[in-house]
């Protein structure tokens, strides 16, 4: 018979994900004893929690680390990950019931001496009706009316049984299905005006309340997007600053240059380093530059030649589309115009071809 301890380690992996339970629980198998706790589980009524957690035996003189170990137990038995049984999420949600009424210490109390589920209104009600003294002591002080009956509504705002089952077996326990500690760790307060609450007495540090976990969840996010943008910042807004703020002289404006022949001022000249492109700039705009920056200069007048004589390509192409365009006419082609397109020269494409450059 395999023990709790096996069935918490078979029951590792983000519970979280989506399933759908009854459809996919029918395509896989369970033990014996998985289908026995859940037969057992569904034959009892949905309030009787002890009996849930199969306590009945011992309700009067159990611990909260009796009640703890029975949740364990069951719940491992009864999680719809590992149990194929088609009611297997219906016993594991009464389970999670359960543990979430007699884990908190004020419920249980509520439920031992009025024998009804303490979240409902309806019969917290009617059990105080027939005892009308009883929930004088069971209010909680400074609290709203009503307060005595268990706070806001049936499954108003409780965690979901994923939930439950998630914190139970995390944090405190030393991870997913980690040591047992047999001491008091938590209570879950479920369905009151707060959501829930945790008390930690020992193990890990205390849980949060869902408030606090996403305005903390909020901030590491806000932190992630900046620590994302730091990259952006040092490529371009610290040399920006950098260059404002420097005290070097800034650097000179590209000089007016012209390519493959010279024309007055334009006379000094130079050749680009890669494809040896003949052009010609102003001797006075470059007295005194040294060799660094002339050959800067020969870079830029390269990239400049490029990026110019593939504009005049492109304004080439759609000419000579537009004079083909021209000459096919409503019915039949224009001879003449046809002639005309075809007999278009391209200059800068087919010097782009020649010099090697992608069009």
């Amino acid at each position: 018979m395999p023990s709790a301890t096996a069935s918490g380690s078979d029951a590792k992996g983000d519970s979280a994900r989506s399933r759908d339970h009854n459809q996919g629980n029918q395509e896989r198998k369970c033990t014996p004893e998985q289908k026995a706790a859940v037969i057992r589980i569904r034959r009892c009524k949905a309030t009787a929690f002890y009996d849930i957690l199969d306590l009945e035996s011992v309700r009067s003189s159990c611990t909260d680390a009796d009640i703890k170990k029975a949740y364990r137990k069951q719940s491992l038995l009864t999680h719809p990950d590992k149990n194929g049984h088609e009611h297997a999420d219906e016993a594991f949600k009464m389970v999670s019931r359960a543990f979430g009424v007699l884990g908190d210490k004020e419920k249980r109390e509520k439920y031992d001496r009025f024998g009804t589920d303490p979240d409902s209104r309806f019969e917290s009600a009617r059990a105080q009706a027939s005892n009308p003294f009883a929930g004088f002591g069971g209010a909680r002080a400074g609290g709203p009316p009503g307060a005595g009956f268990g706070g806001g509504g049936m499954w108003e705002e409780e965690i979901s049984p994923e939930e439950m089952f998630q914190r139970f077996f995390g944090g405190a326990f030393g991870g997913p299905f980690g040591g047992f500690d047999t001491g008091p760790q938590f209570v879950f307060n479920i369905g009151g005006n707060r959501g829930f609450r945790v008390h930690q007495m020992g193990g890990a540090g205390p849980r949060r309340r869902p408030r606090e976990a996403e305005a903390e969840q909020r901030q590491a996010s806000g932190w992630d997007t900046l620590i994302s943008l730091l990259p952006i910042l040092f490529l371009f807004v610290f040399p920006l600053l950098s260059s404002l703020f420097s005290g070097g002289e800034p650097q000179p404006a590209v000089p007016s240059m012209v390519f493959d022949a010279a024309q007055p001022p334009l006379t000094h000249h130079r050749t680009t380093p890669k494809l040896d492109i003949d052009y010609f700039v102003d001797p006075a705009e470059v007295a005194g530059w040294n060799d660094y920056k002339l050959r800067q200069l020969d870079k830029e007048a390269e990239v400049g030649f490029v990026r110019a004589l593939r504009r005049h390509c492109d304004t080439e192409m759609r000419t000579k589309r537009d004079l083909i365009d021209k000459a096919q006419g409503w019915f039949f082609p224009d001879p003449d115009k046809m002639k005309i397109a075809d007999q278009f020269e391209m200059r800068s494409c087919k010097r782009m071809d020649a010099l090697g450059i992608s069009r």
